[in-house]
């Protein structure tokens, strides 16, 4: 499932944005005015859609959050107001050790008069540099050298949510969260009000299909070690623990699998054809090795089209003989079948 379709993000652009200040050691928010008209766009949109392979959440019931950002939806001219009640709300929720540092709204267009919202967390005040006068009441900051001091510290972008609301109840969240790049931070996710579209077990389902269906197609290509034996590497793999799955860094899972591969494998562009197919080019998640449950039936096939299945603890006797071949014993109760096989679309045995 994507979150933007490709022609949806080739039209992407800035309609709307604003910042506050916000942070711990701050007894409330600074508030601002909007910056009409946007500036630096271009820098904000690669950023933006640094994102949009982010972890994908969806609203709760009775989300604030998503109350407020429909609220700018049915009334344009609220946009400064909820923005403000947006970052007072986040600022409440802050933990003491987070610094200071901005909270950016914007609204985006995606075509066909249709729009979704970013909410951005920027932590460090001096990435963005922004001047304000002395004056009493809502002030319009102007932002100076931004760019530059972002190169410097690419970390900076703590928290990004992309928002796209469903008709009149609901929306879809694109979530990348630095503290938490596998799922999300206690307090974003408070503040967002939404719970995750895909388990991290359903997601390590789909992922092992990816893996296995890519084996199928490139057996032939891989190394004898491993192509005799792939699809049980991808369950010892998965199942040793501690494995973080990162679509954009797949090669050590890969590595891990198939051995090393050239550059221009076919294996890799079928691995992320897969990935997409099955609803995981976008997500990051922990694996949990416990729900990677290893099929019981296994199989042996031989160089002479011999294939014996067996369950799992049953594997028969293998001996090496004096000639280099090799000897499979199989000790049975009796025989229930010894006929000939009748081909019904799949191999029968």
């Amino acid at each position: 499932m994507a979150f933007l379709e490709e022609h949806e993000q080739s039209t992407l652009s800035i309609k709307r944005m604003i910042f506050h200040v916000v942070g711990k050691s701050l007894d409330e928010p600074i508030l601002l005015e909007e910056i009409s008209p946007p500036q630096h766009t271009d820098f904000f949109l690669e950023r933006v859609k640094s994102s949009l392979r982010g972890n994908l959440f969806e609203f709760r019931d009775l989300s604030s959050t998503e109350r407020a950002i429909r609220s700018i939806v049915a009334d344009p001219a609220n946009f400064a107001q909820i923005t403000r009640e947006l970052a007072a709300d986040f600022q409440s929720r802050h933990s003491n050790s987070t610094s200071v540092g901005v909270f950016f709204v914007f609204e985006l267009s995606i075509g066909a008069d249709q729009s979704i919202f970013a909410l951005i967390k920027y932590d460090n005040e001096d990435v963005v540099r922004y001047m304000l006068n002395n004056n009493e009441g809502l002030q319009v900051p102007k932002l100076e050298r931004f760019q530059e001091s972002f190169v410097r510290k690419a970390e900076a972008m703590q928290k990004i949510a992309l928002v796209r609301l469903n008709g009149q109840k609901g929306g879809l969240i694109a979530v990348r969260d630095r503290s938490n790049a596998a799922h999300i931070s206690d307090y974003f996710e408070g503040f967002l009000q939404a719970r995750r579209v895909n388990s991290p077990d359903d997601l390590s389902e789909k992922l092992v299909s990816a893996l296995k269906d890519t084996f199928k197609e490139h057996k032939d290509l891989l190394p004898e070690e491993v192509a005799k034996s792939g699809v049980n590497r991808i369950y010892e793999v998965l199942r040793q623990g501690g494995h973080t799955f990162d679509p954009d860094d797949c090669e050590p899972l890969l590595t891990a699998v198939f051995g090393k591969m050239p550059e221009n494998s076919k294996l890799r562009r079928t691995f992320s054809r897969k990935l997409k197919s099955y609803g995981v080019s976008e997500e990051t998640f922990e694996i949990n090795p416990e729900k990677i449950q290893t099929p019981r039936r296994r199989l042996i096939e031989t160089q002479e089209g011999v294939e014996i299945r067996y369950d799992d603890g049953k594997r028969p006797q293998i001996k090496e003989r004096e000639d280099g071949r090799r000897e499979i014993v199989i000790v049975t109760a009796g025989i229930r079948r010894d006929d000939v096989a009748i081909d019904n679309g799949s191999r029968s045995r």
